[in-house]
Formats: C-alpha cells, sequence, structure tokens
C-alpha cells in the first residue's frame, strides 16, 4: 500500500516562500543576537558611547539694536 500526497504547485511555491522567509527570520535573529543587534563586532572592543544628555545645549541669542521702525525708516 503505498501513500501518494499530491501538493498543487501553487501551494508548494506558497510553501516553499514561507519557509525561505522564515530561514531568513532565524538567520537575522541568530545574527542579531550574536551581534549586539546594533550591528557591532563582540571581538572588538569600542570606545565607550557618550550619552547625548552631557553636551551643552545650544543657545539662539538674537540682539535687536534700537526700535524696529527707525531700521526701515533710515532706507
Amino acid at each position: 500500500m503505498e501513500f501518494y500526497l499530491e501538493i498543487d504547485p501553487v501551494t508548494l511555491n506558497l510553501i516553499i516562500l514561507v519557509a525561505s522567509y522564515v530561514i531568513l527570520l532565524l538567520v537575522f535573529l541568530i545574527s542579531c543576537v550574536l551581534y549586539d543587534c546594533r550591528g557591532k563586532d563582540p571581538s572588538k572592543e569600542y570606545a565607550p558611547e557618550v550619552p547625548a544628555d552631557t553636551q551643552p545645549p545650544i543657545r539662539l541669542v538674537v540682539m535687536q539694536q534700537g526700535s524696529p521702525g527707525t531700521h526701515w525708516a533710515k532706507g
């Protein structure tokens, strides 16, 4: 007694497509775990990251001279 399971070619292509996406997802997750999800090689040493909060804030200083009407009246 032999048992053959016939699969439609479209279904077979769909199964292959889904399986390839699952394999790619697993490869990505494994590489993300190995490389710390930041694209850095764990076998190399990097300088410590400087937090952005330690930088002084940028201040914009606007200076006005005289009243606004007198500047345009001179022209």
